[in-house]
């Protein structure tokens, strides 16, 4: 038996296709800088708000990550930090589940870097048919490098090592603003005994409800980095809506950003 389709549906399949093809080339974005010698800086006691922008241009790093890269005296990785922030992105874009595709990079990877728990991580590459979603997770143990995600439809959430966020094509990293390491990380922990083993679900906030007080039944990425705060008093999304996406979180001015990789930023996103 042969079948054969209408050819309005195979347009419309072709588009998409096409569509999703074109929004691939929008996975990162170079720095348009010149590497620079960032060794004298570095070795300086303290450094001034110019100084600062010298580092995010060249590293991707904002204050916030650098503050705890010298407090653990770690500034030795920001060479490192600089040459995969700089060095040409290939990128590679590959298929999960049907119609979902994520980039991610082929010869070199990208370093999170100064996380702490409670912190945020936010990529935008993983796209539906041409549809950006993006993925969001929240570091839980940043010592041991595990993150709590929920990381696709027919899996309940779970913990994951932080070495799968090195091979995104683009990443961010933020944190609550203002608040104490104590706090984001009782804000981690407590995620952990609540939120693992959660089913996932496209149509939470439609149903079942956003904000779930006693047991979550349902939950997707950026909605499990959501509860996790909001359980705590803390709206995270942007835009208040129904349902929450890994854009509405990286929109939120509750949030500071620490790290970008091979995303644009303004500096006064630091401030």
């Amino acid at each position: 038996m042969q079948f054969k389709y209408p050819a309005c549906l195979v347009a419309l399949f072709t588009a998409l296709l096409l569509w999703s093809a074109h929004t691939e080339y929008y996975a990162c974005a170079m720095p348009a800088v010149t590497p620079h010698d960032l060794s004298s800086l570095l070795a300086q006691p303290c450094w001034s708000q110019a100084d600062y922008q010298t580092l995010a241009e060249q590293t991707g790093l904002f204050p916030a990550a650098l503050d705890i890269l010298r407090e653990r005296d770690a500034l030795n990785t920001v060479p490192e930090i600089q040459r995969a922030y700089l060095t040409p992105a290939v990128v590679q874009c590959t298929v999960g589940i049907p119609a979902t595709r994520s980039e991610h990079m082929v010869d070199i990877a990208g370093c999170p870097a100064a996380l702490e728990d409670g912190d945020i991580l936010i990529t935008p590459c993983t796209h539906i048919l041409g549809f950006r979603s993006g993925h969001a997770a929240l570091v839980v143990d940043a010592q041991m490098g595990i993150t709590l995600e929920a990381v696709v439809i027919g899996q309940v959430s779970s913990l994951q090592n932080i070495q799968r966020w090195s091979d995104y094509a683009s990443f961010a990293v933020y944190r609550l603003r203002g608040a104490s390491q104590q706090t984001r990380s009782a804000i981690a922990q407590t995620a952990c005994r609540r939120l693992l083993g959660v089913p996932y679900s496209l149509t939470v906030g439609w149903y079942p409800a956003k904000r779930m007080p006693s047991e979550v039944s349902a939950t997707q990425c950026a909605h499990l980095v959501w509860e996790a705060y909001a359980a705590f008093g803390y709206d995270l999304d942007a835009n208040g809506g129904s349902l929450v996406t890994p854009a509405d979180l990286a929109n939120s001015p509750l949030l500071e950003l620490k790290q970008v990789y091979h995303l644009p930023f303004h500096w006064q996103d630091a401030r």
